[in-house]
């Protein structure tokens, strides 16, 4: 039988995170094995037929709500075979559910926009109540429970019957969320938009924007400073609830009335998009990509020793700079804990 320490799924091409990823798992002493659309199926029958093992691997490719999807067989051959996926494929597949996760977070102290989650099996002839229409607002957000990347998104919605029904087209088999629009209050300048990086034990906050996709490290001062410990909060509830170990959360901070909310928009974003900024204007901060493909590496070598994902007790919120604050972690009540660094 063949035997790989450490692999990948991956289509794009080779770049920073592929790079770093390679090279630290070289340095580490792990065997290395990259998946793509032309080895995913042979690869696949070797692993359900006993011929090949895969310790650890990272999916950033497979697609749970499409039968007999390629990458999603993969990664549960792997699972079936004692080997570990990062993030685990069932507890994937409820995660990135939102018309799921929507009902998760409702009881968990995390605030949400107000939403109305339509399911596929009401009738095309769907209306929303006086009420709803009222708390919705206009114009408000129709998306895809199951949807990513902005696909099948209706930004400016009023409420028509027939608005609903063409948003709901874009996929008739799935959910979709009928959702308040945020409009993030701005600090200093810079939108209160908000896109936190959970990896393993390590959370990283970033100001990103929506529109553009811009991202910036966030800085421990301003952290401080606009009182944001709820962010990190929020992201260490989701890893709790969903016990996913690598993904992103949005949360925007936004006035209503005489309020201030911090609203998870999203919930849970897996297979993060690592493109870097030095290849993309709106790629993440490339020492962010390094951290993450680090990370990775050390995880899967812990991971092979232990055989288990741990339960994060303890989190290091990595800033900009050297700054480091540490957290608690697991239950609903996430505590922050000191600052260490400069």
């Amino acid at each position: 039988m063949k035997k790989y320490d450490f692999g990948i799924t991956w289509d794009k091409d080779k770049g920073l995170f592929t790079s770093t990823l390679l090279a630290d798992s070289k340095k580490k002493g792990l065997s290395f094995i990259w998946v793509t659309e032309k080895n995913v199926k042979s690869l696949t029958k070797d692993l359900e037929g006993g011929r090949l093992r895969i310790e650890v691997l990272l999916d950033t490719e497979a697609t749970y709500d499409i039968p007999g999807e390629p990458y999603a067989r993969l990664n549960y051959a792997i699972k079936d075979a004692g080997g570990i996926v990062i993030n685990d494929p069932d507890r994937t597949r409820v995660a990135i559910d939102k018309s799921v996760m929507h009902y998760e977070l409702m009881g968990s102290e995390i605030e949400i926009p107000y939403t109305v989650v339509l399911r596929n099996w009401e009738p095309k002839s769907f209306r929303l109540t006086r009420e709803e229409k009222q708390k919705l607002g206009k114009p408000f957000i129709i998306k895809p429970a199951c949807g990513w990347g902005h696909q099948g998104v209706v930004y400016d919605a009023t409420g028509a019957i027939n608005e609903i029904r063409k948003a709901r087209d874009y996929d008739p088999y799935d959910n979709f969320l009928l959702q308040e629009r945020i409009t993030p209050i701005k600090l200093n300048g810079k939108k209160a938009w908000f896109r936190v990086f959970h990896i393993f034990d390590k959370i990283i906050p970033c100001w990103w924007d929506d529109e553009t996709g811009w991202y910036e490290h966030m800085k421990y001062e301003e952290f401080k400073k606009y009182r944001l410990s709820k962010i990190i909060k929020y992201v260490i509830k989701i890893a709790a609830i969903t016990r996913m170990s690598w993904f992103s959360t949005e949360v925007a901070l936004d006035r209503k009335g005489a309020s201030s909310r911090f609203l998870a928009i999203d919930y849970v974003n897996d297979q993060c998009d690592m493109e870097a900024k030095s290849e993309h204007e709106s790629g993440v901060p490339d020492r962010i990509v390094k951290l993450t493909a680090y990370s990775m590496v050390h995880a899967a070598k812990k991971l092979i020793q232990e055989k288990e994902t741990p339960k994060n007790r303890h989190y290091t919120v990595l800033f900009q700079g050297r700054s480091t604050l540490k957290a608690r972690g697991l239950g609903w009540t996430p505590e922050l804990l000191v600052q260490n660094g400069s």
